[in-house]
């Protein structure tokens, strides 16, 4: 953890912080091997039935290849989010050399999404004001290209069919804002405190129905934070919710 690697470096740790930071880590180990041990138990399963179907049901076997592939790609998912986090949690928040044009990351994260919003029948729009000169943070590209994918995927996947997913960009008071809203199912008051938690979800059935690994939002609120921003969340059951990052203009870092 950043935070008992800094005490570390000034010579000590408080015993109830470091107490707090074991058990945040015995946490994250359990909620992790439980995580794991769900896909690898269908795999182990699908593969045992794939072995003994594959010559007396073809179709079958078929099925069972497709629910095994289907498992392996949400395994696959699962690790990467927990690398990239893994990854977010070390690093504290730094100056970022480089300026990125915040405008171009969205533009590059909606074309790859339209295809996956076409399919589900949901309308994908982007809306912009202001000067292009106006969207450019310092940064990390990767990390923010991740963070706008995750709202924007999120957006996609608890919207049904009809509805619409709408993107919207600006700057003011010395920030850019990204603002990713849509028409679905919306979470109830009482949760919206505890949705950037780790492997928190909303709606379990429906997060493994739709391969969410319950790290996306986590891993947006680290990336917004390394940047010196913030996330912000509003939404109404039933009508949809409006995820809002802010990050500090590039010009306004003394760049």
């Amino acid at each position: 953890m950043a935070l008992e690697e800094s005490s570390r470096r000034r010579g000590y740790v408080d015993a109830g912080e470091l107490e707090r930071l074991n058990r945040i880590r015995r946490d994250f180990v359990a909620n992790v091997s439980h995580e794991l041990k769900t896909p690898a138990t269908s795999l182990k399963l699908l593969a045992e039935s794939l072995e003994q179907a594959i010559e007396e049901d073809p179709e079958q076997a078929r099925m069972f290849a497709a629910q095994l592939r289907k498992e392996t790609e949400r395994l696959a998912r699962l690790i990467t989010d927990l690398l990239d986090l893994a990854r977010l949690e070390s690093e504290e928040r730094s100056e970022y050399p480089e300026t990125v044009d915040l405008r171009g990351v969205v533009m590059s994260v909606l074309a790859r999404m339209r295809r996956v919003a076409r399919e589900k029948g949901i309308e994908l729009r982007w809306k912009r004001f202001g000067r292009a000169s106006e969207y450019t943070v310092r940064g990390n590209e990767t990390q923010l290209a991740s963070m706008l994918t995750n709202l924007v995927d999120n957006a996609v996947k608890y919207t049904p069919p009809g509805g619409r997913v709408e993107v919207t960009g600006g700057s003011e008071n010395g920030e850019v804002f990204i603002r990713v809203s849509d028409t679905g199912i919306g979470i109830p008051p009482e949760k919206l405190p505890r949705i950037f938690e780790r492997f928190y979800r909303v709606d379990k059935a429906r997060s493994k129905a739709t391969g969410g690994t319950g790290l996306g939002l986590s891993i947006v609120k680290h990336v917004a934070e390394n940047h010196g921003g913030r996330v912000t969340v509003e939404s109404t059951p039933g009508e949809g919710s409006t995820f809002t990052v802010y990050l500090p203009r590039a010009s306004d870092q003394g760049g």
